[in-house]
């Protein structure tokens, strides 16, 4: 063996190694209420410990890491949240990410489950996710308000981001499909005076929506009923909202979604696709890609590129098809039918 340097340096081993320390280090700070106590007033890590009676040695190593990842600031040894902490960190902001964190605290979606997915046991019948309530057509009001809290709290950004860049000119009357706590809808309708909004979801999330929307003191959003693979979906809308939903199925079961949309659709109508896109090439983006994995151990689902959505929508009678990056790593593809 010989002992010389390298060809290159083995930097991205070590940060991949070192990266598994990231979520763990962010959900122990949201659950001790670190970024609570540092609103009320910049500390150390002395002063933390005794404020949240946790163990200074533990902090002394906490905190920096907070700090490289953006959500702490040091300045005269004290720390202090950033804006991205403000914003996201705290319980009583409206963009807190605690819905989201709380679900990774039992590590769902560690190595065992990767590995169940990539290489499926020989009597593996499927592997199934939460996409499963969907599937079935039933979800309970339990399971309701925490997919309507996850998926609110990730998403609000993302939505006014739709609602700020996205182009609706003319569309008068749109239908969300899939469209959970009524988020995109409720930001489109905010900043859209002449548009009307209906939520297509599951009873359990359709009692969410209108709780949502009263909430946020928005009149023009409304909700119907539909289970969207057994039952037509209805039609008179102009246009056609998909989040996050395609990432969701198989191409085959995509293929089926979308067609649906362009039977429920009028000759002229949109339908929009709200996705984070991986890249042609697909090498990428980082976390595009991620997403995609996240996808693969939660749904049967991926993430997809530009020409592989204008390809499904072309199959299903639309034309035109158009993309607008809307929202840090997302997009809106837009396409009208036939």
């Amino acid at each position: 063996m010989s002992y010389e340097s390298p060809a290159i340096d083995d930097r991205l081993l070590w940060d991949l190694h070192l990266s598994t320390c990231w979520m763990p280090s962010v959900l122990v700070a949201d659950e001790i209420q670190l970024f609570p106590a540092l609103e009320a007033e910049p500390q150390d890590a002395t002063q933390l410990a005794k404020t949240l009676r946790a163990s200074e040695r533990g902090l002394l190593a906490l905190l920096p890491l907070l700090a490289s990842l953006g959500f702490l600031a040091r300045h005269g040894g004290r720390y202090s949240n950033t804006a991205a902490a403000r914003q996201f960190m705290l319980p009583d902001s409206p963009w807190y990410w605690g819905p989201v964190l709380q679900s990774y605290r039992g590590n769902r979606f560690g190595y065992d489950r990767m590995l169940e997915c990539v290489r499926p046991p020989a009597d593996a019948e499927k592997l199934g996710g939460p996409g499963d309530n969907w599937e079935s057509g039933q979800i309970d009001a339990t399971t309701a308000k925490m997919v309507a809290g996850y998926m609110h709290s990730h998403s609000l950004a993302a939505a006014m981001g739709v609602a700020r860049l996205g182009d609706f000119d003319g569309v008068k009357w749109l239908l969300d499909v899939g469209g959970g706590s009524g988020v995109f809808s409720i930001a489109l309708a905010a900043r859209l005076p002449s548009l009307r909004c209906t939520v297509m979801e599951l009873p359990a999330m359709c009692a969410l929506v209108d709780e949502y929307a009263r909430a946020a003191g928005v009149t023009r959003v409304d909700t119907t009923s539909v289970d969207m693979f057994r039952e037509a979906w209805p039609r008179g809308h102009d246009a056609l909202f998909l989040s996050n939903i395609l990432h969701d199925w198989s191409l085959a079961t995509c293929g089926e979604l979308l067609a649906k949309a362009a039977a429920s659709l009028p000759s002229g109508g949109r339908v929009y696709l709200h996705e984070m896109l991986l890249s042609e090439n697909l090498d990428g983006p980082q976390t595009a890609a991620a997403f995609s994995v996240l996808m693969l151990m939660a749904t049967r689902g991926q993430q997809f590129t530009f020409r592989q959505l204008e390809g499904l929508l072309n199959t299903a009678g639309f034309h035109d098809v158009q993309v607008q990056s809307t929202h840090v790593y997302y997009s809106l593809v837009r396409a009208t039918k036939r």
